[in-house]
């Protein structure tokens, strides 16, 4: 299932009355649990050139025939034309069945649009917010913001072998602060060990 909701966003950098708003959406997505969720949905808003400002993802069973992720994203277009719903629907559909190549789409928009990167970017940072869950380890996540970050760390999650229960993701001006839920394969918290191994390994795929 897929909803848009479209709303005006606020210009971030705080102009004044006359500032043009961006388009934004609401999208609304539930999916049968899949390994790589959020990466797949994340790497297709990129390539759609929406920019996730918030988002929240959790994992639930309601009707007990199978988890089902729900997704709740607040995008905005890049240059101000919102994606067709039926492109969108289309594109996520062919990420989650495995037929659209959605690395190879992204390095072919990174070669022919290359975006001018920022001399002085602090490193990304991935650590381990202890006690902030005890049904869960908390990844947080802290790097500047561009095209495909969220899908970068999602596919450097799913790298690891952990699944992500729920997410919240927030971009505060050229930053991103973002917290994800993870579990081992056997649905419990990861050991302090193995959530430092996973932070580390994220990072890693972030630099």
């Amino acid at each position: 299932m897929l909803a848009l909701h479209a709303h005006a966003e606020p210009d971030p950098e705080g102009g004044d009355d006359s500032t043009p708003e961006r388009l934004g959406v609401e999208l609304l997505l539930a999916v049968p649990d899949l390994p790589g969720l959020l990466a797949q949905a994340a790497g297709v808003l990129a390539l759609h050139r929406l920019t996730v400002r918030a988002a929240d993802l959790r994992s639930v069973d309601p009707i007990g025939e199978g988890p089902v992720t729900l997704l709740n994203w607040r995008v905005s277009a890049e240059y101000g034309a919102l994606p067709e719903a039926t492109r969108l629907r289309a594109d996520l559909g062919r990420a989650f069945d495995g037929s659209l190549d959605i690395e190879a789409r992204l390095a072919e928009r990174e070669a022919a649009y290359p975006r001018r990167r920022a001399l002085a970017a602090p490193p990304p940072r991935v650590t381990v917010a202890a006690g902030s869950s005890q049904v869960a380890t908390v990844i947080e996540v802290r790097a500047q913001d561009a095209p495909g970050l969220l899908h970068r760390i999602g596919y450097a999650l799913a790298a690891t072998g952990v699944d992500v229960r729920s997410a919240h993701i927030s971009t505060l001006g050229a930053n991103a602060v973002d917290a994800f839920y993870v579990v081992g394969a056997d649905g419990a918290p990861l050991g302090e060990v193995r959530a430092a191994e996973v932070a580390r390994e994220v990072e890693r795929a972030l630099r």
